[in-house]
């Protein structure tokens, strides 16, 4: 698999990835949601995927020392073997799936994520094994397509874990997730020097859109921006869909 983004293109990869931090700093979440379906009509979703899990890799790692001591690492570490076996599995499937087929695949995900995000929905389970193994197969899956496994293990945790806690244990998990899926990815050439050095520029740029984010969110009504990043996310997903 080669992998090329010449100066028109990273621009625009740039101009995602900014955008998807910002959607990231005003609510929390989104970041992935936002540059998955919108790379993948950019470059070629395998890519795609492979740059939004370095993005995020690099990002989790963030403040490690203060939130590292803080998780729970009992519940945290089942989910993510369980997510790494299917990232692994599903990854192969990937590299030589269709591209039409990879492009709508990820953008419905995108679109059933945001509409469960739309509908309040609440996971309520006990913690047990199938619940574990549920989210682990999906969050693995997801992982491999396009970089979006993040989604289910916050309804896992969300479920039992709340404000510090549910912070510290997502962070964890996606230390070991894509922390994982990067060693897979390169196993499986997916990730080579070019996929590096694009993911490099674009981490800046991400980081730049959380920022932002995080400074304009105080400054509007909660309501006003969730609906915005809503719509971004429903537009991302469609516009995905339509090519």
């Amino acid at each position: 698999m080669n992998f090329v983004a010449g100066p028109q293109v990273l621009a625009w990869l740039t101009v995602v990835a900014c955008i998807a931090g910002m959607a990231k700093g005003l609510t929390g979440f989104g970041g992935a949601l936002v540059m998955a379906p919108l790379f993948g009509t950019l470059i070629d979703v395998p890519d795609a995927g492979a740059l939004v899990v370095l993005i995020h890799c690099a990002t989790s790692m963030q403040g490690a020392r203060n939130w590292r001591h803080a998780v729970r690492w009992k519940s945290v570490a089942p989910l993510a073997g369980v997510a790494i076996v299917f990232t692994a599995i599903t990854s192969r499937f990937v590299a030589d799936g269709n591209a039409v087929f990879l492009r709508h695949a990820v953008a419905t995900a995108v679109l059933g994520i945001t509409g469960l995000h739309v509908a309040g929905w609440r996971w309520r389970h006990d913690a047990g094994w199938t619940p574990t193994f549920s989210a682990g197969i999906i969050s693995g899956v997801l992982t491999a397509l396009a970089g979006l496994g993040g989604p289910p293990a916050v309804y896992y945790f969300a479920a039992h874990h709340k404000g510090l806690a549910l912070r510290a244990n997502l962070l964890g998990y996606f230390a070991i997730l894509f922390g994982g899926a990067i060693i897979l990815l390169v196993a499986d050439h997916r990730i080579r020097a070019p996929q590096i050095w694009t993911a490099a520029l674009l981490i800046p740029a991400f980081g730049v859109g959380v920022h932002c984010g995080e400074c304009i969110g105080p400054r509007l009504p909660s309501r006003w921006f969730d609906h915005a990043v809503i719509g971004l996310l429903l537009g991302s997903g469609v516009i995905a869909l339509i090519t």
